[in-house]
């Protein structure tokens, strides 16, 4: 046998040799990709995935219970969700068959090969229960079920693959109250509406996190090694729809298929405010009659980067309006330079038969603001226009987006750019999408449209004297 030879079957005893390894032990040769990685160290109660196709999300949750089953966690993962002691986990998923052909061979491929010494089946055949050396226990439920089946069980993790109708949701979280578990879903965003609404739309990055990946964030995990291939991924989206590539590529809620901000994304999201001193601040103010008054302001930088670093919702008198403005800008110290005000309430009369108008009382009680341009179509293409970058190349100076909010101050006004749909025709009437928006919850993503429009950019002098708007109306 010459040297050739000898250095080839040694190859090969290596690579049987960590075949062999990964089979009886695959979780300590786990690499998570970057979405992954975050979504690990999250310290929330409750931390969401949405996720693209093949984005990797069942494979973070089998390896999120591997860590709790084994208690053997990477130095890096947070010590404020590691358990000790055998603990109680449910599963809950769309079908039976997804349990046996998806989520069992996952689990297996990461549990060493003796962790689980017991399991019961359905008379069917689907696996319903496992039992772990340490005594914890797993149980599988899937929407096929009766609701009930969901009710009763004290639990310590509670892992949701694919979408969960809220009823099960609920009777799962009231199970984990008792010993203070915790939650992880994972999903593509297909059905359950209610999952936007009541938990992603809710999330503040401590109770709940909400992590976004497309199915382009798992091409690579995060020590460079290749998952998926780029070419696969194109022939893939090839065969859909602009609206479900949105959803099965890019993670998008489908439910939301006529968003108007498509390019809305968490790199928009800031977690704290910046701290530019004296720069200049611009003030929105969409005003109403029987509802709140929907108030932001934003900073411009430098370099013309426009941040949503605050807002306010207000019910009252123009007068104490006014003061709440004046109020909350002292108390933080900015320097306004310019109020803008939609145009169509500010020029209305400010009581019923007055020709004094809403903009001109509010300059008489010391705010003065300008009518905003009210062009929609201009001013929701100038929001497009901040809030694009190219997301399939990394972020740089020359790729960044110019808009930003700060997430934990204005979380209305995200979700209401979020969430701004137009309006879908009637089923079985072939006609051109609608251009107008649905009417609910539109307040703050009119302010940022009016606040866009407007071209708000640094400017001299450092300190910043409002003009007198409200005089001409």
């Amino acid at each position: 046998m010459n040297e050739l030879e000898k250095k080839l079957l040694e190859l090969d005893k290596l690579q049987y040799e960590l075949k062999a390894r990964k089979k009886q032990r695959g979780m300590d040769f786990y690499i998570p990709n970057l979405i992954q990685h975050k979504a690990h160290l999250s310290k929330a109660k409750v931390i969401i995935l949405v996720k693209g196709n093949r984005m990797g999300g069942t494979t973070w949750g089998a390896i999120e219970l591997a860590f709790h089953v084994t208690k053997k966690y990477p130095s890096w993962y947070p010590q404020e969700r590691r358990f000790k002691g055998p603990i109680k986990i449910r599963i809950a998923t769309d079908k039976y068959s997804k349990i046996n052909d998806v989520i069992m061979p996952k689990l297996e491929s990461f549990f060493p090969k003796d962790e689980i010494v017991k399991t019961r089946r359905s008379p069917q055949g689907y696996i319903t229960k496992l039992y772990t050396k340490d005594g914890t226990f797993i149980e599988f439920l899937t929407m096929e079920q009766d609701p009930m089946a969901f009710e009763g069980q004290d639990l310590d993790l509670f892992w949701g693959d694919e979408p969960v109708e809220r009823n099960r949701y609920v009777a799962t979280q009231r199970g984990l109250i008792d010993r203070s578990g915790f939650t992880i879903l994972t999903f593509t965003p297909l059905i359950e509406p209610w999952m936007k609404e009541d938990l992603v739309d809710n999330a503040d990055g401590k109770n709940i996190e909400v992590f976004y990946g497309s199915t382009r964030d798992n091409m690579y995990d995060i020590e460079g090694n290749s998952i998926l291939k780029e070419e696969d991924i194109e022939r893939f989206e090839q065969t859909l729809t602009e609206d479900e590539r949105l959803t099965r590529i890019e993670g998008k809620f489908f439910h939301l298929k006529g968003v108007v901000y498509k390019e809305f994304n968490d790199q928009h999201l800031l977690s704290e405010s910046p701290t530019y001193d004296n720069h200049p601040v611009y003030c929105v103010l969409d005003p109403h009659d029987r509802q709140p008054h929907h108030l932001i302001w934003a900073m411009v930088n430098k370099i013309n980067d426009v941040f949503i670093i605050h807002e306010s919702r207000y019910h009252g008198t123009i007068k104490n309006l006014s003061a709440h403005i004046k109020a909350t800008e002292k108390f933080y110290n900015w320097n306004v330079c310019k109020r803008i005000i939609d145009p169509n309430f500010g020029k209305s009369p400010s009581k019923a038969g007055s020709k004094i108008t809403i903009i001109r009382e509010l300059a008489s009680f010391g705010t003065p603001f300008y009518a905003a341009n009210d062009n929609v179509d201009v001013g929701r293409q100038r929001v497009r226009e901040l809030l694009h970058f190219n997301r399939n190349l990394p972020i740089d100076i020359n790729n960044r987006p110019k808009l930003y909010f700060v997430r934990d101050r204005v979380p209305i006004t995200i979700r209401s750019v979020r969430n701004l749909q137009y309006e879908e025709n009637r089923v079985g009437i072939d006609r051109d999408p609608k251009e107008s928006v649905k009417q609910k919850d539109t307040h703050g993503a009119d302010t940022i449209r009016y606040l866009c429009i407007d071209n708000p950019k640094y400017h001299q002098p450092a300190i910043y004297e409002p003009e007198l708007a409200g005089a001409y109306y």
